[in-house]
This record gives C-alpha cells, sequence and structure tokens, in this order.
C-alpha cells in the first residue's frame, strides 16, 4: 500500500475533521484549547497556526511510515484515526450543543 492510501480516513478524521471543527469551535467562542501548549501558540500566533502543526505532523507520519515495521504502523495510523474520529465529534458537540 501507499502512504497516501493508508492515512485516508487518518486525512479525513485528524487533519480535516479535527481542523475545521477546532478552528470552527473556537471562532465561536463557546469552546477554549485544553491543551497548554496548542493554547499558547494559538493565543501567540493565532488559530490558524494549527495548520502547520498538522502539516509538519503528516510528515512525522510519513517518516514513520517509512521506518516502522507494518504491524507498529498499522497500531499507529488507527490510533490517530481514532484520536481524529474523538477529537471531531467533541468538537461538533460543543458547536451543536454550545
Amino acid at each position: 500500500m501507499s502512504f497516501l492510501k493508508d492515512i485516508k480516513p487518518l486525512f479525513l478524521l485528524f487533519i480535516l475533521g479535527d481542523t475545521i471543527t477546532t478552528i470552527y469551535a473556537l471562532q465561536t467562542g463557546l469552546f477554549y484549547e485544553g491543551n497548554p501548549v496548542l493554547s499558547y501558540l494559538f493565543n501567540s500566533y493565532g488559530i490558524l497556526s494549527l495548520i502547520p502543526l498538522k502539516l509538519g505532523f503528516l510528515f512525522l507520519l510519513y517518516k514513520v511510515y517509512n521506518n516502522a515495521d507494518r504491524f507498529y504502523w498499522n497500531i499507529t495510523r488507527y490510533a490517530v484515526s481514532f484520536i481524529g474520529l474523538l477529537a471531531t465529534v467533541s468538537n461538533t458537540a460543543v458547536v451543536l450543543h454550545g
């Protein structure tokens, strides 16, 4: 399998879903970033600083893809996809139920 095929769910959930819902939720004022590192970055550089962070994370994932055993790569990509699902659902719930 190729890297791009392997990361489809991860890309949709962790990169797009979490990024879009986080940016939207933060702009509504109903939501705050609970991660102190991300909160500092957002306060210092703006919400859109999340985009280069996610791109950097993709680069890191590519390094894992190239260097990890297939078993560990599968654990990594499914775990990150699941985290993205949880973050996207959580952000969406905050926006909908404000």
